[in-house]
């Protein structure tokens, strides 16, 4: 079995695969911007950090292929071929058994799709962050290949995909319900006879083009606000079954609360109303994790802070949408073999001094 890496826009084998149609061409990336930090030894910093994006980044748009398989999402074979993009990965194919590699030799239910098909989602495709960054936007550099002719084209989702998924599509590309193919990863094996494959919109880690931020900005509601004053803190009271232990957590919450800030439970509103919220905002506070990312919906200048730990998406939202990006690391300790939790140990004085710095930042 060999692999093709399809991030680059370029045809690197002779598998079925088209020439890449390029949406937009290849472009040098935005920042890296200074941000503040507090930290462990040396207190408040305002430098660039060391997690830099990638100066160059590959071009976005699709490749047409004749007879991809599918066995899950992020899992797509040509022929003899598995095919990866940045997002997915070399070592994410490896893990597929050898059954799925070819659709003739698997015991798996078959299902043959005979319509030209978009099949764009992939690992974790049910977790919200995941298809802010990776999946919705490629759906977008498809319509803005097909235009008109993206109506007329099918999507593979797993059946269990989450209703939000559905409404998101709807929301940002006009998708009807009826033109999505359902399938069970579990157990049936797909084979598209026509597949539009779509690039992801960054390269290597997380570095953003420039169509993300379009494609986003072109979401946002027409806001006349002159100067925006909310101040958001995304919550993540109700997630006590993960692996974040942050025992200030309410202090927090309750001290935020007093400067007034609004706490949001994203998961609990609707997708207009989260796009709403978030492009209205002057800043918005929250721990480190994928609920943060909706800050892709707020305007240049916003004040973006997290605690416990930066990532390098949401430092890569905050070059791309011009953010001003406040971190709180201090006393935070990352998983390790022995312990899969994160612990975010900030103390009460150290989130005064958070929130103090977030609330002098605001224009």
């Amino acid at each position: 079995m060999r692999f093709s890496d399809l991030s680059r826009g370029t045809k690197t084998a002779d598998c079925g695969i088209s020439e890449f149609q390029e949406c937009r061409p290849a472009e040098k990336s935005v920042g890296p911007f200074n941000i503040w930090e507090l930290t462990d030894h040396r207190g408040w910093v305002y430098e660039y950090h060391w997690k830099r994006p990638a100066e160059d980044l590959n071009p976005v748009g699709f490749y047409t292929v004749k007879d991809l398989i599918v066995t899950r999402p992020g899992s797509t074979t040509l022929n003899t071929h598995l095919a990866f993009d940045c997002a997915t990965g070399q070592d994410n194919q490896r893990s597929i058994p050898h059954e799925d590699d070819y659709f003739s030799q698997s015991s798996r239910n078959k299902i043959v799709i005979e319509e030209t098909v978009i099949v764009a989602d992939g690992v974790s495709f049910d977790i919200w962050g995941h298809w802010l960054i990776d999946y919705l936007p490629r759906f977008g550099v498809v319509k803005a290949l097909k235009g008109e002719q993206f109506s007329e084209l099918k999507i593979l989702l797993p059946h269990s995909s989450p209703e939000w998924i559905y409404r998101f599509l709807a929301l940002a590309c006009g998708v009807k319900r009826d033109n999505i193919i359902g399938y069970n990863p579990g157990s049936d094996i797909i084979l598209c006879k026509e597949a539009i494959l779509p690039s992801y919109c960054y390269t290597e880690e997380f570095s953003f083009h420039s169509f993300v931020r379009d494609f986003y900005n072109s979401l946002k509601p027409n806001i006349s606000i002159e100067k925006k004053s909310r101040k958001i803190l995304v919550s993540r009271s109700d997630f006590s079954h993960s692996n974040r232990a942050f025992p200030n957590r309410a202090a927090f919450e309750t001290m935020a609360a007093e400067r007034g800030y609004e706490i949001i439970q994203p998961e609990k509103l609707s997708l207009e109303e989260q796009i709403q919220i978030f492009s209205e905002a002057a800043a918005v506070i929250g721990e480190h994790g994928s609920g943060m990312h909706s800050t892709l919906f707020s305007s240049p200048g916003t004040v973006v802070g997290c605690l416990g730990f930066w990532n390098s998406v949401q430092l890569n939202i905050g070059y791309l949408m011009g953010h001003q990006n406040v971190y709180l690391t201090k006393s935070c300790q990352w998983p390790t073999p022995e312990k899969n939790e994160f612990q975010v140990g900030c103390t009460e004085d150290d989130l005064r001094s958070f929130l103090d710095k977030i609330d002098a930042l605001i224009p």
